[in-house]
């Protein structure tokens, strides 16, 4: 296990899957034509010694530690279908998948595609955007969150953050803005919550584990635009000071590049993530993602 630099006084753990468990994970097979909302989400059933030690690691590594990891598999001799299967029966035995979208998708690809739906404008788009939380739209926030590439492009690097750090800096800005980033307030779910537009809650939540974070600064804005209110000028400020030290940390933060067959997952509760611009020349920047939960039984 190495380690990779993020950002300062951030480090994430890096771990390889070998031949021999990429063979194992490959021995449940998963149809080529598979839906992508009918992907078996029941935990793979053949995790020999090496999976579960691997399993042990990953999850202490996202739950207590560094929050996220790298993981790798020799892509050499492996089809994307089979890329697309090692990392899911991992994940399976890792964490519960969950639905990203209300149409149901367990396993979303994450590639740029012309008139991108508006609850994709980030995934199927070349836009950069600041550092930002997923699932906010959903019913349940994923625990988890993981990408994994296919193929890369020029750029498109993959930043994390700590929660803690941000609210550490922000705190030195002024600690106005943690408590009002801390009061619940308006999220556009994009019609992914039957009967709901609007949800509200707070942008950080403070636990006895840390900090929580849910924050897509885009649907905020859209939220009170529906409800006819302009926003607080507070609010205004907490985001303007959010996105400006989120922005300072991406500038020196090392990245990973999600080339073909490397995995980042993190914790998306407490990890904030974000990519730096890219372009396709050559090649396409083509990822798959996958947002799961904890679930007893499963890893602990």
């Amino acid at each position: 296990m190495d380690k990779v630099t993020m950002a300062a006084e951030y480090t994430i753990p890096e771990f390889t899957i070998s031949d021999a468990a990429s063979s194992a994970l490959l021995e449940r097979e998963i149809d080529r034509e598979a839906p992508l909302d009918q992907w078996p989400t029941e935990i793979f059933p053949a995790a020999g010694a090496e999976i579960l030690a691997l399993r042990d690691e990953i999850v202490s590594a996202i739950r207590k530690d560094a929050g996220g990891v790298v993981v790798r598999v020799a892509p050499e001799g492996l089809s994307e279908h089979d890329i697309s299967t090692i990392f899911w029966n991992l994940f399976t035995v890792l964490f519960r998948p969950v639905p990203q979208y209300s149409s149901g998708e367990l396993i979303y690809p994450v590639e740029v595609k012309a008139g991108a739906a508006a609850t994709s404008h980030y995934s199927n788009s070349n836009k950069t955007g600041n550092y930002h939380t997923d699932g906010t739209l959903l019913p349940q926030l994923p625990d988890v969150a993981f990408l994994f590439g296919l193929s890369s492009a020029t750029g498109g690097e993959t930043l994390l953050m700590d929660v803690e750090s941000l609210v550490q800096q922000l705190n030195r800005i002024d600690s106005a803005h943690v408590a009002e980033l801390s009061r619940p307030v308006p999220f556009d779910v994009k019609d992914q919550m039957a009967g709901v537009k609007i949800k509200r809650q707070p942008v950080l939540t403070r636990t006895d584990n840390g900090y929580e974070l849910r924050y897509v600064r885009m649907y905020i804005e859209q939220a009170f635009a529906a409800e006819g209110t302009p926003l607080p000028p507070a609010l205004l400020a907490a985001m303007d000071a959010f996105d400006q030290v989120s922005a300072a940390a991406a500038v020196d933060a090392e990245a990973v590049l999600l080339e073909r067959g490397v995995g980042l997952m993190w914790d998306n509760r407490r990890i904030l993530h974000g990519r730096r611009p890219f372009r396709e020349t050559t090649s396409k920047r083509r990822l798959r993602r996958i947002y799961g939960v904890y679930e007893d039984g499963r890893a602990n």
